[in-house]
C-alpha cells in the first residue's frame, strides 16, 4: 500500500505514523551506528513502518475475530506475529511488553505522585505556596492584559 491507497476507509495520509517520531527513532539508531540517513531513506523507512503497523494490526484483528472478541489485546498481537511468519520476534516483543507492564504499574496512582513529591525535596506546603504564587501572577497578568485591551490602563487616563 503506497501513497495512492488508504487503509480501510481512511486516505493513506491519515494512517501514517508521525514522521517526526519515526525520523527521530531512525536518526538516533543511525547515529548510534555512526551512520547518516538520506531524506529518501527516512521517508521509505517511515512508509515501511506504517505498512508494518497496518499489517500487524490487521493480523491481530483477524486473530481477535477468530476468537469472537471485539477488543484486540496484546496476546492477539503476539499471535499475529506468529501467523505472519514473524515468530523470530515473538519472544523479544513479549519480553518488551512485560517490561512495559511493569513500568506502567510503577507509574500509576497516588503513590507515584507522593514518591515524586518526596524525591523533589520540596515540602507539600512549599509546593502549595508556589502554586498560589503562580495563580496570583496569572491573575495579575490576565488583569493587566484585560486593562490594556479595554483601554482602562494607566496610559488611557486623561
Amino acid at each position: 500500500m503506497g501513497d495512492h491507497e488508504g487503509y480501510g476507509k481512511l486516505p493513506a495520509e491519515d494512517v501514517a505514523l508521525p514522521k517526526a517520531t519515526v525520523n527521530k527513532f531512525a536518526n538516533d539508531l543511525a547515529a548510534s551506528l555512526d551512520l547518516r540517513l538520506t531524506m529518501e531513506a527516512r521517508e521509505l523507512l517511515a512508509e515501511c513502518c506504517t505498512e508494518f503497523v497496518q499489517l500487524l494490526s490487521s493480523g491481530a484483528n483477524e486473530v481477535c475475530e477468530k476468537e469472537s472478541k471485539k477488543t484486540i489485546t496484546p496476546e492477539h498481537v503476539l499471535k499475529a506475529l506468529m501467523e505472519l511468519g514473524l515468530g523470530q520476534f515473538h519472544d523479544e516483543v513479549a519480553e518488551e511488553y512485560e517490561r512495559h507492564k511493569e513500568g506502567e504499574k510503577g507509574s500509576r496512582g497516588k503513590n507515584n505522585a507522593k514518591s515524586r513529591l518526596a524525591e523533589s525535596g520540596i515540602t507539600e506546603e512549599e509546593m502549595l505556596r508556589q502554586q498560589e504564587e503562580l495563580f496570583r501572577i496569572a491573575r495579575d497578568d490576565k488583569l493587566a492584559v484585560s486593562r490594556n485591551d479595554t483601554g482602562t490602563g494607566e496610559n488611557s487616563k486623561e
